[in-house]
């Protein structure tokens, strides 16, 4: 389900004018999802083709539009906070606090259902804009 709401999250944020025709989704740490990711592979949203990536190395993370944290490496939340800071990079992470750190939309499970925040407030810095429609499925959102 995690997979599904990556790609949700990918269609209901703009991003600033853009000259490629990729949207690279990062999976920043030991990939949690497994094959299911596969399923984005080549899929379009508004135009853009996705392109899955898995950096190895923190300063690859500039390359990509969407990163997703994984709890591997949210040791180093505040070097990828940092590097992203004011870049049209979508920050998505799944570990509890973590979108009142500055990620931008963090899940989390509640009693089965996966829930969200979002910190629009990072995102606007960023030049990301999120969709109403996005926000309004929000748990809490940070402006």
């Amino acid at each position: 389900m995690k997979v599904a709401f990556l790609y949700n999250f990918a269609v209901y944020t703009e991003w600033p004018d853009r000259h490629s025709q990729d949207l690279n989704l990062c999976i920043y740490g030991e990939d949690p999802f497994g094959e299911h990711l596969q399923h984005l592979q080549q899929k379009k949203i508004n135009g853009y083709e996705i392109i899955i990536q898995h950096p190895r190395n923190i300063n690859d993370l500039s390359n990509c539009q969407m990163i997703f944290i994984t709890r591997s490496v949210i040791d180093n939340l505040d070097d990828i906070i940092t590097l992203s800071h004011e870049k049209p990079i979508l920050t998505v992470a799944d570990t509890p606090g973590t979108a009142s750190q500055g990620i931008m939309l963090n899940m989390a499970v509640k009693e089965g259902k996966i829930t969200f925040e979002a910190n629009v407030l990072t995102a606007k810095k960023s030049g990301l804009r999120l969709s109403s429609q996005l926000l309004r499925f929000a748990s809490k959102v940070y402006q």
